[in-house]
């Protein structure tokens, strides 16, 4: 082949094409670079959006709980006043007045059993005995009337009967309770619930009356009941008793109407 001078020299294909494969080699390269730049940077946010989402699934459990939490307390707190609130009406507003005897007394202790049914309170209800009579004890300057006790009900190893008194084996605080129905015509007749203590400092007395009941009777239809109760603190080897301050009266020894009892509180 002849050549013109001033043409260009036109080079043959396989040249050409040994002069365009590296940079088509690049340009792949550069290619697999830019997709394994892409890949790695989506799987990194993927990373940090699953960890981000896991973090709001742990604080929104988190809430979840506490909101359960907070729920479970405020009923806790709703049942504690609501049991403090019964407490109240049945022991400071004397709702027994409805209630005759021994069914108040059961409905009292059934109040734990509702709340918390492993919780028992120690007690002892003792009613009077139908089958004996009253007794006067005493002196000219001090008599008094001592009705016949049995035991109508006990649970625990805190209280027991002794010789007609509630015998105190276990320190604390006792709601103690009594009433007596009295069919006598005299004009006033009524009752005191004392403590004997079992251990006596300097001038302390050993007989401490804690609560006193009257009420007049009716001359036509002498029958009337009289009820007192109260939080006490007593001690191990103390004696509650009830005494009537009369050389005879006239009460009824049925036990659903006349009765002495003590629960422990704390």
């Amino acid at each position: 082949m002849s050549v013109h001078p001033g043409e260009p020299v036109l080079r043959s294909n396989p040249e050409v094409q040994q002069q365009r494969l590296p940079w088509a080699l690049l340009l792949l390269t550069l290619a697999a670079i830019t997709s394994w730049s892409l890949s790695v940077i989506s799987l990194y946010h993927i990373l940090t959006l699953k960890a981000e989402v896991a973090g709001l699934r742990a604080e929104l459990g988190r809430r979840r709980e506490e909101q359960r939490s907070m729920s479970v307390q405020r009923q806790e707190q709703d049942r504690a006043t609501a049991q403090a609130e019964i407490l109240y009406e049945v022991l400071f507003k004397s709702s027994c007045d409805v209630m005759i005897g021994r069914d108040c007394v059961l409905y009292v202790l059934s109040l734990p059993s509702i709340f918390s049914p492993s919780v028992l309170q120690p007690c002892l209800q003792m009613m009077a005995n139908s089958k004996k009579e009253t007794t006067f004890q005493g002196t000219r300057l001090y008599e008094h009337t001592v009705i016949p006790w049995q035991v109508g009900l006990r649970r625990g190893t805190a209280l027991e009967e002794s010789n007609n008194t509630i015998l105190v084996k276990e320190e604390g605080f006792y709601f103690v309770y009594s009433q007596v129905y009295y069919t006598d015509k005299t004009f006033a007749m009524g009752h005191f619930v004392i403590r004997r203590k079992q251990n006596v400092v300097g001038d302390e007395l050993q007989e401490v009356i804690l609560f006193r009941c009257i009420q007049t009777m009716n001359p036509i239809f002498p029958y009337n009941t009289c009820y007192t109760a109260g939080v006490v603190k007593l001690e191990v080897g103390d004696r509650v008793e009830l005494l009537i301050p009369r050389q005879s009266a006239n009460v009824s020894l049925d036990g659903d109407s006349t009765f002495l009892g003590a629960i422990k509180l704390v």
